[in-house]
């Protein structure tokens, strides 16, 4: 019996690094069957689920996982993600807080994966916020992503549209040139940059983002349609 839950782990296993997702299930649900550990397996089978959309079926293997090793940091974070996902923040934060705690009280020392996770984590929070016009706590979230990662340019163009749209124009143009300088060829950031410029009545500050935009992203509808309208407008 000993052998046949061993080999049913690596099957599983092997089938999961070939991409073969429901054959991963079957293998696993056949452990499972015989087998009440495996905690990696079971944090694999939610996370296919979890790509599955089926939510309810991941929390229960994610929780399984977690009641094998509390202190299974991915699966904690992989938790909170798809709690998120169902709307149910509030429980999502406490699974999250609880990870946090147990990955390492001290963030400097993370790991890189695990700050990942985290910063995706306050990106997707602050989404919210900003999603309901709750700006200072929008603002609060994505600096939080950005102390974990802070070369996540499309989260900190996000601060910066924030910022914009909370009516601070001067830090918006801040955070985006920091994001422009993490990849100058990053359209979103150059094209929001542009808009903040065309705000403050830079115009040609505005157009030559937008024409950076284009030149790295000649498919980019946003910038053309930006630079025709100042073309318009010149004439």
């Amino acid at each position: 019996m000993k052998e046949e839950i061993i080999d049913l782990y690596h099957q599983g296993k092997s089938h999961y690094d070939k991409g073969e997702l429901d054959e991963t299930l079957k293998c696993f649900s056949d452990l499972f069957e015989k087998s009440r550990g495996f905690a990696d397996a079971r944090n694999i089978a939610g996370l296919i689920y979890y790509d599955k959309r089926q939510f309810e079926k991941a929390v229960e293997c994610f929780e399984l996982a977690l009641k094998l090793n509390p202190n299974y940091t991915e699966a904690s974070l992989n938790l909170a993600v798809t709690l998120n996902e169902m709307g149910k923040y509030d429980k999502a934060k406490q699974v999250y807080s609880s990870a946090q705690r147990v990955a390492h009280p001290e963030t400097e020392t993370l790991d890189p994966f695990v700050k990942g996770k985290l910063a995706n984590m306050h990106g997707e929070i602050g989404d919210i916020y900003m999603g309901v016009g709750f700006f200072e706590s929008a603002i609060d979230e994505f600096k939080k992503a950005l102390a974990l990662r802070p070369e996540f340019v499309d989260v900190r163009t996000k601060l910066g549209i924030t910022y914009r749209d909370h009516g601070d124009p001067q830090k918006a143009i801040r955070e985006f040139l920091e994001a422009k300088g993490h990849n100058p060829n990053y359209s979103p950031a150059l094209i929001n940059l542009g808009i903040t410029y065309y705000s403050q009545g830079e115009i040609n500050l505005a157009r030559a983002e937008w024409a950076s935009a284009l030149k790295s992203d000649p498919n980019n509808k946003l910038a053309q349609m930006y630079l025709n309208l100042t073309n318009r407008k010149a004439t």
